[in-house]
């Protein structure tokens, strides 16, 4: 099941002028599209090598961080920050501040982070913004009951979907 979603993930990038990947993104939700990928899932076996599933590596950066604050009043707020090395860019404002190195989760032509192939849809260019596996997660009941249940979050790369579903 996580190598299907990893695999799907890897279609995802700025959806502003790609409608590939708003495509890709309704297809990840559509109840058909869920129907034929179960029939993929098998409790014996893996997914068979032949499978037409595009993957791509996903880059996984050990400086990112992320809180989730749960009130009493059931409102949620999730903040994410991913300098993506210690340190970040290097560069820090005369304020303090360090800056992130976000350039890296874009995908670069013969210069990926960890020589996987580029990924098409996150490709770097001007105003885009690149795609990122910080997952700050809320888990809420079902329709009709109140409450919320769970507020989590994982990075790390392809890591991160694996460690919430655990959770």
């Amino acid at each position: 099941t996580l190598k299907i979603a990893l695999s799907l993930a890897s279609n995802l990038g700025d959806p502003s002028d790609d409608m590939s990947v708003t495509h890709a993104a309704e297809g990840m939700v559509s109840k058909s599209e869920a129907n034929s990928l179960r029939q993929l899932i098998n409790d014996s076996q893996s997914i068979p090598s032949d499978l037409r599933i595009p993957h791509f590596s996903v880059q996984s950066g050990p400086a990112a961080s992320q809180v989730l604050v749960m009130g009493p009043d059931d409102f949620i707020v999730a903040v994410v920050s991913s300098l993506n090395r210690p340190f970040g860019s290097g560069i820090i404002t005369p304020s303090g501040i360090l800056l992130n190195s976000q350039m890296l989760d874009f995908s670069w032509q013969n210069k990926t982070m960890n020589h996987s192939i580029p990924r098409p849809q996150n490709l770097i260019e001007p105003g885009k913004r690149p795609l990122s596996f910080l997952l700050p997660t809320i888990v809420r009941p079902s329709k009709g009951m109140c409450g919320t249940y769970l507020c989590l979050g994982a990075n790390n790369g392809d890591r991160a979907l694996s460690s919430i579903v655990q959770v």
